[in-house]
């Protein structure tokens, strides 16, 4: 179909109130107008739902979007008509009025985008009306769903490649935020998806500060961390109901108002606190896995395990919730070694050992994770099949203490290898702590180890401080860990610390990275203020308050200060419906707060809405295009840079459209199409414009794929620019 980036920019600010694309947003976007059916693997926050919700307001007619989780649905309805946008959804949970209201207004074509579960597809009933209007665009959100090598496999969701049977000519975009390369592959078979039509970008949530904790005295640690945040919005997950409901207990009695979240609810109540948590009438959720599925709440602060999750999948998409307004978000886990036992009796029990095999090593691989002394993003990145090569993320636990200050320890080490020495190198560090600490449980004084000289020397120091020193010595090879029981032995550098051969350095403890966030140049007092103008709007409303303005949006306002319409329509997240809508209501508190206080304005006011052009050629493009220029092939940065040829693509366009420039003869290399149909190509382009891909793809009778037209039209556009040097 025929669209513009004019038109694009346009609906983004206008519709949306952004007036920049978050990374591959504009690229997957391009890739549906141009009517290319793709899979969008995208973290958590980074918008994927823009990726179909734009394109739905160009393409003429019905978009069909297919989510599995109705609470997502009914979410993402509520902000689509906060922007004035046409769209429904039709699933179990309505009454027959309502969903014969849906029928009709299907049928009168006033739907632009049509939420519905994969059951829903299977009603012969509901297809049939769905015929009437067929959809231009089909969107699979948690596309992962459709695979059995996902961890989270649905049998319906593998039955919708009949979607792609009966609506041909509509677009097919899948988009998940956790998929593995296999379950990638999956995807695109059953759905007929061109496998390079994969757009893969990093999974890494830059935003997300990754810390784990020993579970020694874990509600201690947690109580403290709340209360450092008790403003913000946080989840907790627990692997039982029991355990559950006791943190619940325990947070109550502290005067935190923290709501349950389990299968042993009723539905009633599991509806009431889900919805008391996403109106910020609670601020805490302390729920099973089963919780946040269907929770697009964008300011949750922060994410608490307090049990070993199953996967390295489950965890990625758990944090997930942390975060997604892009704003500084925490993800604590409280790790123990009792815990990967009992994990490991409850989820190996299959008679099937390929499943135990499979389970197994999904297990080993959270292990990994939470035993790493690295930094916690490579096990993560690398199980999607990403590579992390930065030396230092400076937002885990591991990579700042890298940076912390050292303190000599070298005493308190020889008394723990002492311990480890006199305990005959049979126990766990659990074990070692409770002699030093000089403890009466029961399994010390049972091996008689309140009779070793090394009973009791330690109790200056707390068990927290002891576990501390124990993962430092870990992490510095300074003792070993064997079989059965986790326990510890002696090794070459533990002798040498003991002989007095080598000193020993720990880093200060990083509890400094626990306190209460930074709120940069935002006016929190101001901020307040706004969060209760949202919060009474969202009464009047009836919906979650994140769907009048985001946190995100707040803060930009309590920073800037906007006092003109003109000046609060540039804050993000602020688009035409809402300008109108909502926005006179916070200028009224901005201008009566800052008028007393002599505040002026920090935006400058504009004239009018025009959409910005398109991005410049800074940032990754040009890194892209800066490494290609200096002598490498396409071949060479798809390596280096881990990426999809798509991509690659994609960042040199961009380069080249910014007026940047390419040798012609480094993309004519990389193809192999003959002279003759690279002619036929370039004609079709001259004659119908370069803009759009779809006409030139279906004048040359699909003859060419969509990636040999990509190529063709960047050498075209290389040379235009290399004219226009000599002109």
């Amino acid at each position: 179909m025929q669209y513009t980036d004019e038109l694009v920019y346009h609906i983004l600010q206008d519709k949306f109130g952004f007036s920049n694309f978050l990374n591959a947003q504009h690229e997957v976007i391009r890739h549906i107008l141009d009517g290319q059916s793709c899979l969008a693997v995208m973290p958590t926050g980074s918008g994927k739902s823009l990726c179909f919700q734009l394109p739905a307001l160009i393409f003429e007619g019905l978009s069909l979007v297919v989510s599995p989780m109705i609470s997502l649905m009914k979410d993402q309805v509520m902000q689509l008509k906060a922007l004035g946008i046409a769209a429904e959804m039709f699933n179990s949970s309505m009454t027959s009025p309502e969903q014969e209201a849906v029928i009709t207004a299907l049928a009168n074509k006033q739907v632009k985008l049509l939420y519905v579960a994969p059951e829903t597809l299977l009603k012969q009933s509901f297809m049939q009306r769905l015929d009437s209007n067929p959809p231009k665009l089909i969107a699979i959100d948690e596309a992962h769903c459709i695979s059995m090598w996902g961890h989270e496999f649905r049998p319906e969701y593998r039955q919708l490649s009949f979607l792609r049977e009966r609506y041909p000519l509509a677009v097919c975009f899948a988009l998940t935020a956790t998929a593995i390369p296999k379950v990638r592959a999956d995807i695109c078979s059953i759905l007929t998806i061109p496998p390079e039509n994969q757009l893969v970008e990093s999974f890494d949530r830059p935003n997300l500060l990754l810390l784990v904790e020993r579970k020694q005295d874990s509600f201690a640690k947690l109580l403290n961390f709340i209360k450092r945040h008790r403003n913000e919005s946080g989840i907790i997950y627990c692997m039982t109901r029991k355990r559950v409901d006791s943190i619940t207990d325990k947070l109550q009695a502290e005067d935190i108002l923290a709501l349950p979240y389990h299968a042993g609810l009723s539905d009633a109540e599991r509806h009431h606190n889900q919805e008391a948590f996403i109106r910020d009438e609670a601020l805490i959720m302390v729920a099973t896995i089963a919780f946040g599925m269907g929770i697009n709440k964008s300011n949750v602060r922060y994410v608490i395990h307090t049990d070993l999750p199953k996967s390295l999948e489950t965890y990625y998409q758990e944090i997930g919730r942390a975060g997604r307004d892009g704003l500084p978000a925490t993800c604590l886990f409280f790790y123990s070694v009792g815990d990967v036992v009992m994990l490991k009796k409850i989820i190996m029990g299959s008679d099937d050992p390929e499943l135990n095999r499979i389970t197994k090593h999904h297990l080993d691989a959270m292990i990994n994770y939470a035993e790493t002394f690295g930094c916690r993003r490579k096990p993560i990145l690398s199980w999607f099949g990403e590579l992390y090569d930065a030396v230092n993320c400076k937002m885990c636990d591991n990579c700042l203490r890298e940076e912390d200050e050292k303190v000599d320890a070298t005493v308190q080490a020889k008394k723990f290898l002492s311990a480890v020495f006199r305990c005959k190198e049979a126990y766990p560090a659990d074990h070692i702590v409770k002699v030093l600490r000089g403890s009466a449980a029961k399994e010390v004084l049972s091996a008689g180890h309140q009779d070793l000289s090394v009973y009791a020397i330690g109790k200056d120091w707390t068990a927290a401080q002891w576990y501390n020193l124990y993962q430092a010595l870990k992490r510095e090879q300074a003792v070993s860990e064997g079989y059965p029981a986790f326990r510890l032995m002696l090794n070459e550098r533990s002798w040498e610390i003991l002989h007095g051969q080598a000193a020993f350095e720990m880093p200060v403890s990083i509890a400094a990275i626990l306190a209460e966030p930074t709120t940069g140049d935002c006016d929190m007092e101001l901020f307040a203020l706004l969060t209760n103008v949202r919060r009474m709007l969202a009464e009047e409303r009836k919906v979650p308050p994140y769907i009048i303005f985001s946190d995100r949006t707040l803060r930009e306002m309590a920073t800037a200060f906007p006092q003109e319409t003109s000046a609060i329509a540039s804050i993000s997240g602020v688009g035409a419906y809402k300008l109108k809508e909502f926005a006179p209501h916070f200028l009224r508190v901005i201008k009566d707060y800052c008028e007393p206080k002599n505040i002026r304005q920090l935006v400058s006011p504009e004239s009018d809405r025009t959409p910005p052009p398109p991005p410049t050629s800074g940032g990754k493009s040009a890194i892209v295009a800066q490494y290609i220029k200096s002598g490498h092939s396409i071949q060479d940065a798809l390596v280096q840079f881990g990426v999809q040829l798509n991509t690659i693509i994609e960042h040199l366009q961009r380069y080249l459209e910014a007026d940047g420039k390419i040798d012609p003869k480094i993309i004519r290399d990389f193809y192999a199409l003959d002279d003759q149909a690279i002619g036929i190509i370039q004609k079709t382009f001259n004659e119908l414009g370069m803009n759009t891909l779809s006409p030139v793809y279906h004048t040359l009778k699909e003859e060419f794929s969509y990636l040999e037209l990509k190529l063709v039209r960047l050498e075209m556009l290389a040379k235009i620019r290399e004219q226009e040097s000599t002109i």
